[in-house]
């Protein structure tokens, strides 16, 4: 059994994050927070590389990749639709079967995921499929004010369904206040008839999302890792780098052990296509590692990232707003242990 990377991966790895550094820096990020149109340069970019292919049913790309390229647009920051587009709708629709939609969306249309029922910490069946009609409600769903294809999980008389229906068509989109601006979140109300449906099992529809989800936090702990890294080996205090003393490189530590036990269950998860509790499992750990990292981050680098002009609170608020995404940290672990306990797990 082979662990790790292969070279193709990371020739792929490296692609995506030299086109990153060169297309998207953080004042990318930061610029998208005040200008709500200026994703869609990046996005150009990244659908005419092909990165949108990762969506596609008759792909050569498997579900590492995809947790190779998240996790390079997550430690970016990268203000685009990917992780929504390829890993949210994209994981949902691949679980259905919905091919013709997926082949839309590697094409970049650009398509959301509503499964948040209001009033939930977890992802779940916000809407119903009655009588050829699409009802319902979600609540934080990503770069749906953007978006022109929403998926979605419907609860119907045979069973539970992914429907597919287009913004604007029924489809009424409320932009909601977020951590992250550069990110957007919208609640949708929805009563249409959707373009496509398919039976899915809700467990194995949900495991892709989280996973992406998972690759996305930690390619962001990994970023704000290393640039306190870096600032605790350069910034001096009483004659000797703020790196030498416990109280920074423990914390460090910690999140360098915290990092890695994320990545690892979320490499693991990618190679358990249908267990929701892998991919449960690395979304919860990699929420956790990104906040504690961008946590971390701030304290290390201490007034000055307090500044606007800084980066380090463009990492924190994406942190905070993806550990919150498909659930908290909190609520996968409890439903984990609830099905560990049933002798489900």
């Amino acid at each position: 059994m082979e662990v790790g990377l292969s070279s193709g991966q990371l020739a792929l790895r490296d692609s995506v994050r030299d086109v990153l550094r060169a297309e998207c820096p953080p004042g990318v990020a930061r610029q998208a927070m005040i200008d709500p149109e200026c994703w869609r340069t990046v996005w150009k970019t990244v659908v005419d590389l092909g990165w949108t292919e990762l969506a596609a049913p008759d792909s050569d790309f498997g579900r590492l990749d995809l947790v190779v390229v998240l996790e390079e647009c997550g430690a970016a920051i990268a203000p685009i639709p990917l992780l929504a587009c390829v890993g949210l709708a994209g994981g949902v629709l691949r679980a259905a079967g919905l091919d013709d939609v997926l082949r839309d969306i590697s094409g970049g249309v650009v398509a959301t995921l509503a499964v948040h029922p209001p009033g939930h910490r977890l992802p779940g069946v916000p809407m119903t499929l009655r009588d050829g009609r699409l009802r319902g409600r979600a609540v934080a769903v990503p770069w749906a004010s953007s978006a022109e294809l929403l998926v979605t999980l419907a609860d119907t008389t045979d069973g539970v369904v992914a429907a597919v229906a287009r913004i604007g068509d029924g489809v009424a989109v409320t932009p909601g206040e977020c951590t992250d601006p550069a990110q957007p979140v919208a609640d949708v109300d929805i009563d249409t008839t959707p373009l496509a449906v398919a039976v899915v099992d809700v467990e194995t529809a949900l495991a892709t999302p989280l996973l992406a989800a998972a690759a996305d936090l930690v390619g962001v702990a990994s970023a704000a890792l290393s640039r306190s890294v870096e600032h605790a080996k350069s910034r001096q205090q009483f004659g000797k780098p703020i790196g030498a003393f416990q109280g920074v490189k423990h914390a460090l530590a910690d999140n360098y052990v915290a990092l890695e036990r994320a990545r690892s269950l979320t490499y693991a998860a990618a190679a358990r296509p249908d267990s929701w509790t892998a991919a449960a499992l690395a979304k919860a750990a990699a929420g956790d590692a990104a906040v504690g990292c961008c946590r971390n981050a701030v304290q290390v680098h201490g007034a000055l990232a307090q500044t606007w002009e800084h980066d380090i609170h463009l990492y924190l608020r994406h942190a905070w707003q993806g550990a919150a995404a498909l659930g908290d940290s909190r609520a996968l672990y409890h439903q984990v242990g609830r099905r560990f306990a049933g002798g489900a797990a």
